[in-house]
């Protein structure tokens, strides 16, 4: 049974719930095959359509017959999965491995499976994605293949994106990688190995706001070999921008560019074999998150409290692991105290923004504010100081905040860093708040480990994508230009 629908299809799954889809399916390796029924998100973008595990209907004891090597699976476990299905929105499917030294491919048992389960579960599901997985191991990698019935036609699984641990569809043997961007990632191929280059030149990393942090992460990330990169700003650069922006000159001041235009001719100066898509709009827009919902990883370097809403409802809906990185300058009368770097991780199963306290609901509606009703609420607030009243219903005045090229460098090389170690698979962030102050002893480093509130509906949409019931984090106001997108499609085929 063929897959010849045109939709390339991305599948995601993130800890804990890829680490339990493993412990389940793999229950009877390495001789013998294992299955579970399981729940998906899913988001139809431009680029194709993005699957996110969301939960697991694992079998009990009885519901699928251990005395033969294959699946064959009690059709009261299938009726019990159907009926649930009945009370949610989630995309339904069916995950199940193969013993060692197979590959993951369907057989014909298997077509004859998926026609059935597809049909069947249409009837109770209608008009969802229907989605059936295969996943090996051979040599400690593990490998996949997958197949979506989706509006009436098949279509291939054409890339997977697993944390903690990768999952490949190219069935390559350990060892057998190509060699991509030669010389140049030259001395990282020697430190983190031929098959981490290669991850990272197979990689999609997004970067939001290619301005001081931005940028020098964007430079790092592009001579570190990544295949991809998307890189997300809405503003024209402008002279004071010269001081932080790497790849600005000084022609750039009178020429009308945007941020990300001057972003994508750096990459490509560095890398021209990189694929860049740069947008020029903002977190959430719906073009925007259609774009970040294929990255592997993304770093947040804006000083927006809804942008960082925004990364985080995006990693918890659609699993993609996040950095937000932020820097600050203390002190005052020309002498300072502080100079401080923030790095943020983001996994799906960390605490959102909000539980981390990390917004002020009045600084995240005056942000998404109009220039025509900032006007009108700082003209309401300077006349209510004249009445001698408080002033604060109407607007907050935000200080600027002070930055500097070298901080803001070093913070966004630190956040493209550990992009890199996740992307390579060899370290992970070690942290879940990280806070330094380069001007203290010991650089004063500090973990925030914070727990998630156990009310918080963060707790409720981990993997739901688009069919979460809770409402997102933040929306993008309908004031906002419509994003514009330079460079190739997303869609990796």
């Amino acid at each position: 049974m063929n897959a010849s629908g045109s939709t390339p299809v991305i599948v995601r799954a993130a800890a804990p719930e890829s680490e339990a889809l493993l412990g389940v399916v793999f229950r009877r390796y390495p001789s013998r095959e294992w299955v579970t029924f399981a729940r998906f998100g899913w988001r139809d973008t431009p680029g194709g359509l993005v699957l996110t595990l969301a939960a697991l209907d694992s079998p009990t004891p009885g519901d699928v017959d251990e005395s033969v090597g294959n699946v064959a699976i009690d059709e009261a476990y299938t009726l019990r999965v159907a009926l649930v299905a009945e009370s949610h929105n989630l995309a339904v499917g069916v995950i199940h491995s193969h013993p060692a030294g197979a590959r993951p491919l369907p057989s014909l048992t298997d077509d004859d499976m998926d026609r059935y389960y597809s049909d069947y579960f249409g009837g109770f599901a209608p008009g969802r994605p229907y989605v059936s997985l295969i996943v090996a191991s051979d040599r400690d990698e593990l490998y996949g293949s997958g197949r979506i019935f989706w509006k009436g036609e098949w279509h291939k699984v054409t890339r997977f994106v697993v944390q903690p641990t990768p999952v490949r569809i190219d069935y390559r043997r350990s060892g057998e990688t190509r060699a991509r961007g030669g010389e140049r990632v030259a001395r990282l191929r020697d430190a983190f190995g031929d098959e981490a280059a290669e991850r990272l030149a197979s990689a999609t990393v997004a970067v939001i706001g290619a301005s001081g942090t931005g940028s020098p992460a964007i430079e790092i990330l592009a001579r570190a070999g990544v295949g991809r990169l998307i890189v997300v700003d809405p503003d024209v650069f402008v002279a004071s921008n010269l001081e932080r922006i790497h790849g600005s000159m000084s022609d750039d001041v009178e020429s009308g560019l945007y941020k990300v235009d001057i972003a994508r001719r750096h990459i490509l100066s560095i890398n021209p074999e990189c694929d860049v898509t740069a947008i020029r709009g903002a977190l959430p827009q719906r073009e925007v998150v259609d774009a970040l919902v294929a990255a592997d990883a993304i770093i947040g370097a804006t000083d927006s409290q809804h942008s960082r809403l925004a990364l985080s409802d995006i990693a918890l809906r659609y699993l993609v692991p996040a950095i937000d990185c932020g820097v600050a300058l203390e002190g005052g009368s020309g002498r300072i105290t502080g100079q401080v770097i923030q790095l943020v991780r983001f996994l799906p199963a960390d605490p959102c923004a909000l539980c981390r306290r990390m917004t002020v609901p009045w600084r995240v509606a005056q942000e998404l504010m109009s220039e025509d009703e900032r006007k009108q609420r700082r003209a309401a607030a300077a006349a209510a100081r004249e009445r001698g009243n408080p002033a604060d219903h109407y607007w907050h005045d935000v200080p600027q905040l002070n930055t500097v090229g070298y901080l803001t460098t070093t913070a966004g090389a630190m956040a493209a860093g550990y992009v890199v170690g996740w992307v390579t698979g060899r370290f992970v962030p070690p942290f879940s708040r990280l806070q330094m102050n380069l001007a203290a002893p010991f650089f004063d480093v500090t973990d925030v480990d914070e727990k998630p509130r156990p009310d918080c509906p963060c707790r409720r949409v981990r993997g739901m994508a688009d069919q979460a019931i809770a409402e997102a984090l933040i929306t993008a106001p309908t004031h906002w230009p419509r994003p514009q997108t330079l460079g190739e499609s997303i869609a990796r085929t």
